[in-house]
């Protein structure tokens, strides 16, 4: 019976979160930890990718918390960024760290899978910080060395893919999990539509871009080491009313990259560029992040390609009055392990986080150049005191903040309608 109760609720986890995630999948077990509520877990595992890492395919921890009744509390967490951990030809050391949800009873433990790679993965660990002492949990089969992968489960993976034990690579003992998505089909989503996305040739790079709807331009720009897919929650209600273009900023998505530095007002200047490229004079913006940062430095540096524009989690520069301390200790601890991984400072991700860390560095009185209608967005518990939100919204000659109470730096995926009824007002 026991069996059979843990069983349904890895179903009902993975049924939500396929509704979520579309095509990602998740493999996972359930644990019990109703006794740690509130204290902070991490999770280890080993990842081993057969072939290397791409945007859209890539595997990475993840936990979902459930309650007693066997329902899925709040979002899954995963890695921010799977290739932050990824070696290429060896095993990668991925771990993934939270609090434990108060009203928890279980917490579900696996990875999440995306796109057509294959991937070995094995020992996974979970742990406990009570205080000073770190107490391991135990993870059933967690090496894989039984002769099933019980009581790991996977619901709603696509009929091609293939999860077996494998013993031809394995990171300790004698087996290891076999993920295998080389077979599959990807269905067209939004960031990954090989029948509606294009390349363009700016500035000595190759941007990807795809466009839905009729109607006024919107462009979409998205945050950090990410994609036009981040806004997979607003493209079906943009495109209703709007012609969106999602565009992949350099380096990032499918768009290429060089040796330049990496810096917002390159990145505005690609968007400018990229815009007469496709022969659209104004245009109405979506930033989200790093995104409304190159939105604000486009408002100013090229006023004449802006009619409104909304950005979500903007900041002028980083300094303690910009940026709360903790995500710059965060950022620095990243760098440094990346550092003591031998990750080269060309790599991609290593320059991402350098332009957080170094950038933007607007000074605000120069915002008194944005001719457009600007939105100012943030979360109640987004990265930046809300104070710097205000800087910004008072410094934009037509500027107004908007704060979503409760929701943080993630407001676009986290609070989806919320969100969306806000950009249809503004853009109304």
């Amino acid at each position: 019976m026991r069996n059979f109760h843990l069983k349904l609720i890895i179903f009902i986890i993975l049924l939500s979160f396929s509704k979520t995630f579309g095509q990602y999948f998740m493999v996972c077990q359930p644990v019990e930890i109703e006794k740690y509520r509130g204290k902070d877990f991490i999770l280890e595992g080993k990842i081993f990718y057969n072939r290397e890492i791409k945007n859209d395919s890539w595997v990475v921890l993840s936990a979902l918390f459930v309650d007693e009744k066997g329902k899925g509390m709040k979002n899954t967490i995963n890695n921010d960024d799977a290739q932050a951990y990824y070696k290429n030809g060896n095993w990668s050391s991925y771990q993934l760290q939270g609090k434990i949800e108060k009203k928890a009873k279980y917490i579900a433990v696996g990875i999440t899978v995306a796109g057509s790679g294959s991937y070995h993965v094995d020992d996974f660990k979970l742990f406990i910080q009570d205080g000073n002492n770190k107490i391991e949990i135990p993870v059933r089969n967690a090496g894989f060395e039984d002769a099933s992968l019980t009581p790991w489960q996977a619901q709603n993976i696509d009929k091609d893919t293939r999860l077996s034990l494998a013993n031809d690579q394995y990171f300790s003992g004698k087996q290891s999990l076999f993920v295998d998505n080389s077979n599959i089909k990807m269905t067209p989503t939004f960031g990954n539509n090989k029948e509606n996305g294009k390349f363009t040739d700016v500035n000595g790079v190759k941007l990807y871009y795809e466009v839905y709807g009729k109607g006024e331009p919107l462009l979409l720009i998205h945050g950090n080491n990410s994609s036009m897919a981040s806004f997979n929650q607003q493209i079906d209600v943009l495109s209703k009313k709007y012609m969106v273009i999602g565009l992949d900023s350099r380096g990032q998505g499918k768009s290429s990259s060089d040796d330049q530095k990496l810096t917002y007002e390159l990145m505005a200047d690609d968007i400018n560029v990229f815009l007469e490229k496709i022969n659209l004079k104004k245009v109405n913006i979506l930033g989200w992040s790093d995104g409304g940062n190159i939105a604000v430095i486009l408002g100013m540096e090229h006023p004449d390609k802006v009619k409104k524009m909304a950005i979500m989690g903007a900041v002028l520069y980083n300094n303690e009055t910009s940026v709360f301390p903790e995500i710059n200790k965060i950022l620095n601890e990243q760098v440094k392990e990346m550092k003591e991984r031998g990750v080269s400072e060309n790599d991609m991700n290593y320059r991402l986080k350098i332009l957080l860390l170094t950038e933007p560095n607007i000074n605000p009185d120069s915002l008194k150049k944005i001719q457009a209608p600007t939105l100012v967005m943030a979360g109640e518990r987004d990265v930046m005191p809300e104070k710097h939100t205000k800087l910004i919204a008072e410094k934009i000659p037509n500027g107004k903040m908007l704060i979503f109470k409760g929701a943080d730096h993630e407001a676009p995926s986290k609070i989806p309608e919320k969100f969306n009824q806000a950009i249809l007002d503004f853009f109304e």
